[in-house]
């Protein structure tokens, strides 16, 4: 939690700092842009002296970080800091060197600042509110559980993938509208990716003919690079999911079924089992 709220507290602070920068530039940016350069005014001078003593440069520096800003680099990337914009166009190794170094420094200077101050608000909210949690863990209950079920799932999945051998072929059954046919086709695919000679052979149940196939590979964004590899295959059910159902001992159907062909045999699988 301490991370969390020193994150949010150097977002704060990068972003005050940043606009400000921004605003100074745009300003001096405008008067440079009315004034010509050999008629610079002595409070402009000033100003970009000010300027620059803030990132530790000099005003000649400045004003080539100002410059850069009148270019391509300025129109694409308006949030530029001066280190950034002056270290990504430095002209020798000596200079990036510098300003890389100028930025690491005000970086630290910025998180050791941000350290602190968050301390001192720690401080004062307990001082303040004695009795009251700074957060409450119950808010964050279901995100925990949520990544305690995806951990154990990949788990699950690692353990699966080395059950299979070269040859296995995972059947498919899908319909025309699923929705999330290609995330699982994908991760059928890992499953197999240790294998050889292995594939994801995908039956679509209700296709009448080849080209409803290629509509669905289509609307499904089905690569061609799977099927040239032989990794997947494209097919029509015509019956295939009802003979291997009657021979399941499995009670319950899925949705989209899963069976593992090895052996001229057939398996059906649970998603659950694969870490689907």
């Amino acid at each position: 939690m301490n991370s969390q709220r020193t994150f949010a507290i150097g977002l704060i602070l990068l972003s005050s700092m940043s606009c400000a920068v921004i605003a100074d530039t745009n300003e001096v940016l405008a008067n440079a842009s009315q004034t010509p350069a050999t008629e610079t005014p002595i409070s402009q001078t000033i100003e970009l002296r000010t300027l620059a003593k803030r990132w530790g440069l000099d005003k000649e520096e400045y004003q080539r970080y100002l410059d850069l800003m009148h270019g391509p680099l300025g129109k694409w990337n308006p949030d530029l800091d001066p280190l950034l914009a002056l270290g990504m166009f430095a002209e020798s190794p000596q200079q990036e060197q510098r300003y890389a170094e100028l930025y690491a420094q005000q970086e630290f200077d910025l998180t050791e600042r941000a350290l602190q101050f968050q301390q001192a608000y720690r401080s004062a909210f307990v001082r303040l509110y004695p009795n009251t949690a700074m957060l409450d863990q119950r808010l964050l209950a279901p995100y925990f559980a949520h990544q305690q079920q995806k951990s154990a799932m990949r788990d699950v999945n690692r353990s699966a993938q080395k059950h299979f051998v070269d040859g296995d072929r995972l059947l498919f059954f899908v319909s025309s509208d699923c929705r999330e046919c290609l995330s699982v086709i994908n991760q059928l695919m890992g499953l197999l990716s240790n294998t050889q000679q292995s594939s994801v052979d995908v039956y679509i149940r209700d296709a009448q003919g080849d080209e409803s196939v290629r509509a669905w590979a289509n609307a499904h964004h089905i690569k061609t690079a799977w099927l040239n590899n032989q990794h997947l295959t494209l097919n029509r059910d015509e019956g295939l999911l009802q003979r291997l159902v009657s021979q399941s001992t499995v009670s319950s159907v899925d949705a989209m079924p899963i069976f593992l062909k090895r052996n001229g045999r057939f398996f059906q699988l649970s998603r659950e089992a694969l870490g689907l």
